[in-house]
């Protein structure tokens, strides 16, 4: 039996319109402050928990004050599936639910859903008049006013939910109080008659022996004497000092949990631990509850007789674990235990966890498909909930898509994400960014480089998420694929996530580019002028559609274009390209070299074979590149086909002054950093 769906409507921040949210084993909910996380986990507590509807749980539109609300309502409605493959861990919870099963068709796992209905009408208490019930819903379809049946208190105290908060004080869960994971714990004990008494006689012992201590006597009797002067009242004649009680109840408040070994001779309280060690000492103590009920659940299931079990309680049939900011006071290395800790609480067949976060380092440990992203409609003021969408499984680009999600979470959380095609656009777009913004992460803006080679997947996900994204790709102009393929790759792209054909195709002639010549857009022409406009020219188009490409080859030439004397700079004397202007003279360095010597057949043949290099296999002979854009070919394979390219970035920054890279800033980073001020303005 597991939570499989929730619907809100007219909960909190979420409107008039149902959101269904699905729910795994463990969900994570996402989001920016205020976007409605902890909204759904309370949404729980009013199911099963103690927590009652008040007045502000009821939605009020963004364009109404509550006054103006004479009557509201809300509704919480949740689904638990029993599947057929967990048929014995099901067992214990069928027999409770079965007559209220739903099955939609035939072969699909049975469900049972229930549903919480209140309603808010104005009344002489600030609170209004609220009224609330709990249903079974036992019909999907039909007459609306036939689906509802009425939940017994019993059946809704078989599903418990525990509330971790984002502050945790396991010391107060240790305290044998109503309610408390202690309290639950102790009351599962089948306390024997026969322990009972031999308990009592231990304590009566014990109280006897101290009582015998002279010094005690000496205590006992002056305060015995001393209460007899201030009343009359034969009921309380006798004051004794006792070690307890032999009230059992009593006796299991006074437990506590202590450590060992510690550094002293002194065992370590809970107190006495970090924020970080009570944090993950909380989630222990809710571990061993579940393993304790999951224990008492296979005793009534092999049938032993009350008398013998070691347990006798009757345990809920699911509990649900509901952690707000696991990463709360846990230093970096322990998340991985936290993670580990709450995977272990929800591996019990009678628990699921939901936990709400804004770390990336929680994320990035957790399947994206049990990730659910919440964001505020900016026209309706209500909660958005999205699942990641990923490609289809049988997709190459699945796997590499979700481990580029898992390793930059960061961009869950972004007002605007920047995607690049590798690490120097990290690098430097970072760089170049800061000159237009002075703090990157107080706008939310993330820079990830994700390659685009399935970019488009990043585009879907960004678009589905509400996410503003800008996208940096290589134009690779004569490089296989390039040119003409990359601006045919945007466009079909940008038609598939849902831009009009008829606008971004869409000639200067009035005309609409044909399906055929889109098609066969790879195979055009870059041989004149002309062609070289023309591809500028949709090089600019898409540029409204947050579009930009290096132009014309990639990042990295962009760079040596624009700074190479600070490239050059990072040169150690023995380095650089070497070449062997004379038979007979010793090889020289090529930034070394004069006109004359630059004219040379061996040089020119350099440049050939640079070319080559640098535009790659099946690539062209650099035709539509300058004499001086082939010449720097040969520091391009230089510094970034056989060194590093990020630590040929970081140490050429170290060079160039801000003054210097604004001065010389390359256009297509002009552009890009305006575009992303003027997003991040509409965002705020």
């Amino acid at each position: 039996m597991k939570l499989t769906k929730m619907i809100l409507k007219n909960y909190r921040s979420f409107g008039p319109e149902s959101s269904t949210i699905n729910i795994t084993d463990l969900t994570a909910f996402i989001g920016h402050n205020s976007a409605g996380k902890t909204a759904i986990l309370s949404a729980l507590q009013k199911m099963f928990g103690d927590s009652k509807i008040n007045k502000a749980d009821f939605h009020i539109p963004f364009d109404k004050s509550s006054e103006e609300i004479e009557k509201n309502s809300l509704s919480i409605e949740v689904h638990f599936e029993f599947f057929k493959q967990n048929e014995n861990a099901d067992s214990y919870a069928i027999p409770i639910y079965f007559e209220n099963f739903i099955v939609n068709e035939e072969g699909a796992n049975p469900y049972i859903a229930m549903r919480l209905e209140a309603s808010l009408e104005r009344g002489n208490d600030p609170e209004g008049i609220i009224d609330y019930k709990f249903y079974y819903v036992v019909q999907d379809e039909g007459d609306e006013s036939n689906n509802l049946k009425q939940l017994s208190i019993h059946d809704k105290s078989k599903i418990k939910v525990i509330y971790i908060p984002a502050v945790r004080n396991p010391s107060e869960q240790l305290k044998n109080a109503t309610g408390t994971i202690l309290w639950r714990i102790l009351k599962q004990i089948n306390w024997k008659e026969i322990d009972k008494s031999l308990v009592n006689k231990k304590i009566e012992e014990l109280d006897s022996q101290v009582s015998n201590q002279e010094g005690i006597s000496m205590i006992q009797r002056i305060i015995s004497s001393q209460w007899k002067n201030y009343h009359n009242d034969a009921r309380y004649k006798e004051a004794n000092i006792n070690f307890g009680s032999n009230d059992l109840d009593t006796i299991l408040k006074k437990l506590d949990v202590e450590f060992t070994p510690s550094h002293t001779e002194k065992a370590f309280k809970v107190n006495d631990l970090g924020d970080g060690l009570k944090s993950l000492f909380y989630l222990t103590l809710i571990d061993s509850l579940l393993e304790l009920e999951n224990t008492a659940i296979e005793e009534i299931k092999r049938n032993i007789v009350k008398e013998k079990r070691i347990l006798n309680v009757d345990p809920p049939a699911l509990t649900l674990v509901l952690v707000e900011e696991p990463e709360n006071h846990v230093s970096p290395h322990l998340l991985g235990k936290v993670i580990k800790n709450l995977k272990s609480i929800q591996s019990h067949n009678n628990a699921q966890i939901l936990i709400t976060s804004h770390n990336p380092t929680i994320i990035k440990r957790i399947e994206p498909t049990e990730i659910r992203h919440l964001r505020i409609d900016k026209k309706t003021s209500t909660t958005v909930v999205k699942e990641i969408m990923l490609p289809n499984k049988q997709d190459m680009a699945y796997k590499y898509v979700k481990e580029a999600v898992r390793a930059y979470p960061e961009l869950y959380f972004s007002s605007l994400v920047i995607l690049g095609e590798g690490d120097s656009e990290e690098i430097l777009l970072q760089k170049f960014l800061h000159l237009h913004t002075d703090d990157l992460d107080s706008v939310g803006i993330s820079i990830v480089p994700l390659g685009g080679r399935h970019v488009n997947h990043f585009w879907k996900l960004l678009n589905q998420l509400g996410i503003p994204f800008i996208t940096l790709l290589d134009l690779d102009r004569e490089r296989d694929g390039g040119g003409w393929g990359r601006i045919k790759y945007a466009l079909n792209q940008l038609i598939e996530n849902g831009v009009k054909k008829e606008v971004i195709l869409k000639l200067k002639n009035e005309n609409i580019l044909s399906d055929s010549a889109l098609e066969n857009m790879h195979t055009r022409n870059l041989k004149t002028e002309k062609d070289i406009k023309i591809l500028k020219a949709w090089v600019t188009r898409l540029e409204n559609y947050n579009i930009y490409f290096s132009y014309p080859l990639d990042i990295d030439f962009i760079m040596i274009e624009h700074y190479l004397d600070s490239y050059l700079m990072t040169l150690s004397d023995g380095e650089g390209p070497l070449i062997k202007i004379d038979e007979n003279e010793k090889q020289k360095r090529i930034h070394n070299l004069n006109d004359e010597e630059k004219k040379k057949a061996v040089y020119v043949k350099r440049i050939e074979d640079s070319v080559k290099k640098t535009l790659k296999e099946n690539g062209g002979n650099g035709e539509t590149y300058s004499d001086i854009q082939k010449e720097l070919m040969i520091w391009y394979n230089y510094f970034f086909l056989t060194r590093g390219k990020p630590v040929t970035h970081l140490q050429a920054l170290n060079y160039i002054e801000d003054a210097k890279l604004i001065e010389h800033m390359p256009e297509v980073f002009r552009r890009l950093s305006e575009k992303a001020r003027t997003i991040i303005k509409v965002e705020e």
